[in-house]
């Protein structure tokens, strides 16, 4: 296999520099036949025949892997969640996306897209129905780690789809690194937050679907995204169809671009929240002390928005413990703000024997 570099003296330049090193990679541009590039792209999404089989098997892929990511959420079980991502088959009309885009065959774009329509649906009804039947005593109030953890997304998780594409779209168009995607599917979360959507619309956690839903989307369109950049600065698709969708291409990954600011936007301001959260957790966790040196904090929980903030908090401590208005006062004079502060006492008592 031959690899040639697509700006020799750029690479020069910039050898040395991880990250730089990194964008070179990124560029490479391997030799593709036409063939060869059709094989890959009736991988990524048929366009004869075979698209019924095509069809047929992401159905099943996508309800038994949604059905293996929903049990391991309300089990709590990060090991059966991981193994749902290896199963899915979201990644593949995904990657197909991003092929299509660059490649301007709008009939696949199409194809792919209603695939990844119907996935998504598909994995939010088995995740309701999933709820279903094995709830039991789950409520809203009462989750597991694992189904709150795709509930909240934030920046973080944009920079981890972006990525991922980054990613995919490496191992689509590097012919020896097709045996990474399944550890792509698994760096980035795309069946675990539509199950989450299914069983928390079930529960009747609206707040919280609409969460999961946010991180699935910032993961679709951030993989679809970045996979097409790095499709068009390989070697994959071809300088005569570059030349012929320059015009256009634009046009196509405007939409992409324009719904990548809309979901930055939620996760911007959920990532702000999250920081001050953290930050007045600290501060109460400080000012505890200044109030009763002799409190060890159990649990604390804080809830800040505008100039009011809630503080429910179990300390440990020996003999009375002081008044709540105390601390609820320390609080509102060093962070100019309304504060409600509950405090739950539990008595230390030590019991100690010995034998002669």
């Amino acid at each position: 296999m031959t690899v040639v570099p697509s700006d020799p003296s750029n690479d020069q330049i910039l050898s040395g520099v991880p990250a730089f090193s990194l964008w070179g990679r990124l560029r490479e541009r391997e030799v593709w036949t036409d063939e060869q590039r059709e094989e890959v792209l009736d991988e990524l999404f048929p366009d004869d025949e075979r698209q019924i089989q095509y069809i047929k098997r992401f159905a099943a892929l996508i309800v038994l892997s949604t059905m293996i990511a929903a049990f391991g959420l309300l089990s709590n079980s990060a090991a059966v969640v991981i193994g749902a991502m290896l199963v899915a088959p979201l990644m593949t009309p995904m990657l197909a996306l991003s092929a299509s885009l660059v490649y301007a065959q709008m009939r696949r774009f199409m194809g792919a897209l209603l695939m990844v329509i119907f996935g998504t649906l598909a994995a939010i009804a088995v995740g309701w129905f999933v709820a279903l039947i094995s709830s039991g005593g789950v409520t809203p109030d009462a989750l597991d780690s694992e189904i709150l953890a795709r509930t909240s997304p934030s920046l973080l998780d944009l920079g981890i789809a972006v990525a991922a594409g980054l990613a995919g779209g490496y191992v689509l168009t590097h012919k020896g690194s097709m045996s990474s995607l399944p550890g792509v599917a698994i760096a980035v979360a795309l069946v675990p937050p539509l199950a989450t959507v299914g069983v928390t619309l079930r529960l009747g956690a609206t707040d919280l679907a609409s969460g999961a839903l946010l991180l699935y989307s910032t993961n679709l369109i951030a993989i679809v995204l970045s996979a097409s950049i790095v499709m068009l600065m390989s070697g994959f698709v071809p300088d005569h169809v570059r030349q012929l969708a320059r015009g256009k291409l634009g046009i196509r990954l405007l939409p992409w671009v324009i719904a990548l600011i809309v979901v930055a936007v939620p996760l911007a301001l959920h990532t702000k929240a999250v920081i001050e959260e953290e930050a007045f957790s600290r501060h109460v966790s400080q000012t505890v002390v200044q109030w009763d040196p002799r409190a060890t904090i159990v649990d604390l929980d804080t809830d800040i928005g505008g100039d009011r903030a809630t503080v429910e908090i179990t300390v440990a401590t020996s003999g009375d413990g002081r008044p709540a208005w105390e601390l609820a006062q320390l609080i509102a004079d060093s962070r100019g703000i309304d504060v409600d502060v509950a405090v739950d006492f539990r008595d230390v008592r030590i019991d100690a024997s010995s034998t002669s």
